[in-house]
């Protein structure tokens, strides 16, 4: 039984294989631009934490080469324990550039000419004459304070002799990594360095990532293209430089192009979650039971309306369906599963965790839980308002069976929308919706066993679920 969604595989011969969401007309046109943009450049594909932009830079990557183009995938994550970004930029491309040069003796001496200057400038570091917003990225003032003194104190040989050093590498560096892209006729090759989770990277890693891309890396050939949750690199800058910084602006300043990263397709995703997960095979062995034969497209449908109604991310989808999935294996093969409460108490519970607690544990009426309902899903006239229907009278049906005498006003808030002339016909139409399905929970054979229920969604507690 699987328990956990798996990291998607990237075929390098067919990048577009496990593709669920629909990326590849994307992919291919993005693909194209690069292929015929102007280097160097600089371009962000921004969305938000858990949208995917992992696995679209992954296919980027792998289409790009089947293009016969030369591609790095570089996680800026997973090196942001080095002092400069620059050291580990050499060591990821180190290898890639070699096998470009190979056996050309002039581009390999330029490579080997162009790290030699990159040590030299991480020996020395960008002096506060040359880049003093680098300098700023660690502590601006007392930076500049203490080379201003060395300057005041004379302008000592040393002090100067390291000004040159590091202004001659620079420019040493940019020439050499410029002729290890030559190509015989002399035009530049490109490379495509796709940068990854710098969003993730402490914020000072992440900033000066940015800095020696703009200002060390800015040569002919090379195209950058960097995933990032805008909003949240914003709060790593003011975070760096102060709560008043215009972080937006400043960001701007590195970004060339931005591409927004167009939606997912949440039913195509969640399609793929019911196959990772096995529940064709799990509910096919409870249609033996004629109450359960609907239960796998009532969780499916229901998970699907709230998660759009939440406006969750791929990510966000995923960790609850995970959690979902425990649940829905801990469910005996003869009890009823009802997917439509379960769906909406654990999306409750993670994110309305006071009202769900109070519903839950027995002590409030349904009101507070159906107000979150229809704060998620407010339209009735929606196509959905069925499936809304269905919760909410779960919702006061569990309560009336187990807790009589305990379901408040539920009920008799639409027994009054009823007989009120001047409700609409589709408030009407909810309102008869409710009542009557509520009653379907009345028998013994259709009651919901709320503690029952509770027990496996609280057991939830006592696994951990790591993103």
């Amino acid at each position: 039984m699987e328990f956990k969604s798996h990291k998607i595989i990237i075929d390098p011969n067919d990048p577009f294989e496990n593709d669920k969401l629909g990326r590849k007309p994307h992919i291919e046109n993005f693909t194209t631009l690069l292929k015929n943009i102007s280097s160097p450049i600089v371009l962000s594909v921004n969305a938000p934490w858990g949208q995917g932009k992992t696995t679209f830079l992954e296919m980027l990557k792998a289409n790009l080469q089947i293009n016969d183009c030369s591609a790095i995938y570089f996680s800026a994550w997973e090196t942001d324990f080095v002092n400069d970004p620059l050291q580990a930029f050499l060591g990821e491309v180190n290898k890639k550039i070699e096998s470009l040069v190979e056996g050309d003796k002039e581009k390999s001496k330029a490579w080997v000419n162009a790290k030699s200057a990159g040590a030299q400038i991480l020996k020395k570091g960008l002096p506060v004459l040359v880049k003093l917003a680098t300098a700023g990225i660690i502590d601006a003032e007392k930076v500049i304070e203490a080379e201003a003194a060395k300057f005041t104190e004379g302008l000592s040989k040393d002090f100067l002799d390291d000004y040159t050093k590091s202004k001659e590498a620079i420019t040493s560096f940019k020439e050499n990594v410029s002729k290890a892209l030559k190509n015989e006729d002399g035009a530049t090759s490109q490379l495509f360095i796709i940068i990854d989770e710098l969003d993730r990277c402490r914020p000072t890693y992440a900033i000066e990532l940015l800095e020696r891309i703009k200002h060390l890396l800015d040569i002919e050939g090379l195209v950058f293209v960097i995933a990032m949750d805008k909003l949240q690199l914003s709060h790593s800058v003011k975070g760096v430089y102060g709560a008043g910084f215009e972080a937006m602006g400043y960001l701007r300043r590195f970004i060339d192009i931005e591409y927004i990263l167009p939606e997912s397709d949440l039913d195509a995703f969640i399609e793929q979650l019911y196959i990772i997960f096995e529940f064709d095979i799990f509910f096919q062995k409870r249609t033996q039971y004629q109450a359960f034969r609907y239960e796998k497209d009532h969780l499916k449908n229901t998970f699907k309306l709230l998660a759009k109604a939440k406006k969750l991310s791929l990510r966000e989808v995923e960790q609850l369906f995970a959690k979902v999935n425990l649940v829905v294996k801990s469910t005996a093969e003869n009890v009823c599963l009802h997917p439509d409460l379960l769906a909406f108490l654990i999306v409750a519970k993670e994110y309305y965790y006071g009202s769900y607690s109070g519903y839950i544990n027995g002590g409030d009426t349904p009101e507070k839980l159906i107000q979150v309902l229809h704060s998620i899903t407010p339209s009735l006239k929606s196509i959905d308002s069925r499936a809304c229907a269905v919760i909410e009278s779960s919702l006061i049906g569990a309560k009336n069976d187990r807790y009589h005498g305990n379901i408040g006003d539920a009920l008799k808030h639409h027994e009054d929308m009823i007989s009120d002339e001047s409700s609409s016909t589709e408030e009407q139409g909810y309102s008869n919706d409710v009542i009557q399905l509520t009653k379907s929970f009345d028998g013994f054979r259709n009651s919901i066993n709320l503690e029952s229920l509770k027990q496996r969604i609280e057991m939830l507690e006592s696994f951990k679920f790591n993103s």
